[in-house]
């Protein structure tokens, strides 16, 4: 396909900028952080751009990654100029540094849709990092180096959307896309606890012998269904329900 001669060559390009011109202890992040986040770029949507403008937004990102003392996440909203940010784009950036878990960038996307903001480009790519004890970045690794070391992901997520003109106007949506991520870390942190309910439920289902056997049995394999990635659990509530009477007496 043409756009995929294109892509490798902007790359292959974009690597000889990267060795040129970054500093020697940042040319091996770089690198990486190319390799994860322009491998998965859309070949289509790297038509009409330079390879200035590709190493401009790569370093850019580098930056949003440097410092992250906590896992809140980050995220700039921003309209790129040569002079400000060394780069340029004719659309409005959101670029978030994040954990690298289920849902963040479908998060986002369903967040800018509700808003009716035209996304024009979305590119996200998980990345294994070393940081120090601050929270400075050291690295950011190859995919294997990543797998051998057993460090959790961090993620890059980066959407071009419709230029605003005060893109500062937005802050209100960054600190909504903030919230958005939090709630999302809470689910996916909350998993196990609520797939253990689960199965929790599923073993009083099973013995509860006073609830006829095809209706226990159906219950018993309905809760199994759902063990098998079939639900995104965003809660759990355990109610308590306490008998009116003697047992076996009817309750007019």
């Amino acid at each position: 396909m043409i756009w995929d001669t294109v892509k490798r060559d902007l790359l292959a390009q974009l690597h000889q900028r990267i060795d040129s011109r970054a500093d020697v202890a940042e040319r091996d992040s770089l690198r990486n952080l190319c390799a994860a986040f322009y491998g998965r770029f859309p070949a289509e949507d790297m038509r009409d751009r330079s390879v200035e403008n590709l190493y401009g937004c790569l370093y850019g990102l580098l930056h949003l990654l440097r410092t992250r003392p906590d896992t809140s996440p980050r995220i700039q909203i921003f309209n790129p100029e040569i002079q400000s940010h060394g780069w340029e784009c004719k659309y409005t950036v959101v670029a978030i540094a994040c954990r690298g878990i289920p849902f963040c960038t479908a998060s986002v996307r369903g967040e800018l849709n509700r808003r009716n903001l035209t996304i024009h480009t979305i590119a996200s790519s998980n990345l294994p990092i070393t940081r120090d004890a601050t929270g400075e970045l050291v690295a950011v690794l190859t995919d294997a180096e990543g797998s051998a070391s057993g460090l959790p992901e961090e993620a890059v997520l980066y959407f071009e959307i419709g230029r605003h003109s005060r893109p500062d106007e937005l802050e209100e949506l960054r600190q909504t896309l903030g919230e958005i991520l939090e709630e999302v870390a809470l689910v996916v942190d909350d998993f196990p606890a609520m797939s253990t309910r689960l199965q929790e439920a599923e073993r009083q289902v099973q013995a509860s012998h006073c609830v006829d056997d095809a209706l226990r049995t159906e219950a018993g394999a309905f809760l199994a269904w759902l063990q098998q990635a079939h639900i995104t659990m965003l809660g759990y509530e355990y109610l308590e329900v306490q008998g009116v009477g003697e047992p076996g007496q009817r309750v007019e």
